[in-house]
């Protein structure tokens, strides 16, 4: 681990405030450093004069979250936007946090491959905000999380030191696992500036079926039970009041919409298979219009500022029953991941089968049980040891200190 000797913060913080803000209120100052040493630099000076830092990306979440109780600097990331190493072959590739989703899917296009990370609008997310968030979409189980997929990664902690941890391939990776500790902190613990990650082969076919399904066929949890055992890509269950937003409206109160992806002879197999036990679907979507229709539902993600995000072991749309009289119009279920995102105000009663695991603004779920209990003072531990002056701002509210 290195630091890196420091100029005054005021040299360093060159951008406009005005663009980081969230919650209304916007940092004192903002910087959009273009190299890795200089993102360590501004953060080393920072730390020297105790402000709280906020690390910014695509900003596609960021603007809606709860004002932190300390906010003075914004560090933009997006200027490190490198792809630095890409190894077809051994499906790997290393690049920097700033670039984006997108951009790393067209080129891998070129090599039929895909880095399978579905963060809501992926034109501007970016690979260190998926990380961050761990993000995920309605291909989780599938391909796994972010925290799945990273091998190794290299990163500034508040204090302005330089740190790495893994490596660039499987077989190099050892030691503690602290770039998979980073997916999914938020910025609290480190500010990500380079990852390497596994890849996945492209498909040789997509499909996607939308049908239109009312309440007593969305609960019908025989008409579902043979899902899991085909193994579908995703299946996702859409309020109406959302699928607009989708473009595939079904004209019902609930779309399900089943992905399938593999080489043409399996995929038509399993669509026949899916015909022979739900009939004909209202929509059907090839190929490049069904990897548009993936990325519709990651976006659902941020549908709403108001958000609540809950697990469930049920894996089929049957899953919904015990909560669907108080869903509202405004959800979005993957069911093989068992993921399900409430959006707006309305109570909803929580069951023994669900586990609230997010909700935007007011950190993890709520801390009524021994075990949530634990996972916090976890966090609070990990961060003390990563960021003892809590310079990341956003760590008060995901630590729960």
């Amino acid at each position: 681990m290195t630091q890196a000797a420091t100029r005054p913060l005021a040299e360093l913080a060159t951008a406009d405030p005005a663009r980081y803000a969230i919650g209304g209120a916007a940092p004192r100052f903002a910087a959009r450093p273009a190299l890795r040493e200089a993102v360590v630099e501004l953060v080393a000076a920072a730390a020297l004069d105790r402000l709280a830092i906020v690390p910014w990306g695509g900003g596609v979440a960021l603007p809606h979250e709860t004002t932190p109780g300390r906010y003075d600097l914004a560090v933009d990331l997006t200027a490190l936007d490198r792809v630095i190493e890409h190894d077809p072959e051994d499906q790997t590739l290393t690049a920097e946090c700033g670039v984006t989703i997108a951009t790393l899917r067209r080129r891998l296009a070129a090599h039929r491959q895909e880095l399978p990370l579905e963060a809501a609008h992926a034109d501007r997310a970016t690979l260190g905000g998926a990380l961050a968030a761990n993000a995920s979409g309605p291909r989780r189980l599938r391909f796994g999380s972010p925290r799945d997929r990273i091998l190794g990664a290299r990163f500034a902690l508040a204090d302005g030191t330089f740190a790495r941890s893994g490596g660039k391939v499987v077989k190099n990776v050892a030691g503690y696992g602290i770039h998979r500790l980073l997916c999914g902190s938020r910025g609290w613990l480190a500010l990500i500036l380079e990852a390497s990650l596994k890849l996945a082969p492209a498909p040789e076919h997509r499909v996607a079926l939308v049908y239109a399904v009312d309440r007593a066929t969305l609960l019908d949890g025989a008409r579902w039970a043979f899902l899991p055992r085909l193994e579908p890509a995703f299946v996702t269950v859409v309020s109406e009041a959302l699928t607009r937003a989708i473009g595939v409206s079904s004209g019902a109160a609930f779309s399900v919409i089943v992905g399938l992806e593999d080489d043409r002879p399996w995929v038509a197999q399993q669509e026949a298979a899916v015909a022979k036990v739900i009939g004909a679907p209202v929509a059907r979507l090839e190929d490049d219009e069904a990897g548009a229709l993936v990325q519709r539902l990651a976006d659902l993600e941020e549908a709403d500022a108001a958000r609540r995000t809950f697990t469930t072991r049920g894996n089929t749309p049957g899953a919904l029953g015990p909560i669907a009289a108080s869903l509202g119009d405004r959800f979005v279920f993957h069911a093989p991941a068992g993921r399900l995102h409430v959006f707006g105000e309305r109570p909803l009663a929580t069951p023994a089968s669900l586990t609230r695991i997010d909700a935007r603004g007011a950190g993890t779920a709520a801390d009524t049980t021994a075990s949530a209990t634990g996972v916090t003072a976890l966090r609070a531990r990990i961060r003390a040891a990563l960021d003892p002056g809590k310079a990341l701002a956003l760590g008060d509210r995901w630590t729960g200190m």
